[in-house]
């Protein structure tokens, strides 16, 4: 049977528009500062074959949302696995089954490689809502993130280091 999707591959012509949308993504969700050269770094690394995938919807210029994998290993196993970097839909098309398709995208793309999928969500709005429609799709999660922030404990924060 053959499934369609409204996900395609990213090509270098998307550059632009998923530069603009990372960056919306970080003021929603940032938890560090933003570094235009590591973005545009792992999109190239999906456009030169170095591990990585983008899935977008919407043609060039049009871009509704977008989700970037690559395959990784965590440090105690030589395993590797599919690893989400990020999965965002522009606000304006956030009532539609995009993010879903994007999730399905990256399971195709686990199915296809024939290895683990690690995929999640790390969220400053609407976390409980994004995480039960991971759940809806994937099943039960199997764990939960949590952050520390000096500053806000009142602590001075280490020095940033200089790109």
């Amino acid at each position: 049977m053959l499934v369609t999707s409204p996900v395609r591959r990213a090509v270098p012509a998307d550059e632009a528009e998923l530069m603009e949308m990372c960056r919306k993504l970080w003021e929603e969700n940032g938890l560090f500062t933003f570094s235009e050269r590591k973005v545009r770094d792992i999109l190239h690394s999906a456009w030169d074959g170095r591990g990585g995938i983008i899935g977008v919807i919407g043609d060039t210029g049009k871009l509704q949302g977008s989700i970037c994998l690559t395959i990784g290993d965590y440090f105690y196993t030589d395993e590797f696995h599919v690893g989400e970097l990020w999965n965002f839909v522009l606000p304006e098309h956030r009532r539609s089954t995009n993010a879903k398709e994007l999730i399905r995208f990256a399971v195709r793309c686990s199915d296809e490689i024939g290895i683990r999928l690690v995929i999640g969500v790390i969220s400053n709005e609407r976390t409980a809502a994004k995480v039960a429609l991971y759940e809806r799709i994937l099943g039960k999660q199997n764990g939960a993130f949590f952050i520390h922030h000096p500053a806000r404990a009142g602590l001075k924060a280490a020095p940033q280091a200089v790109a």
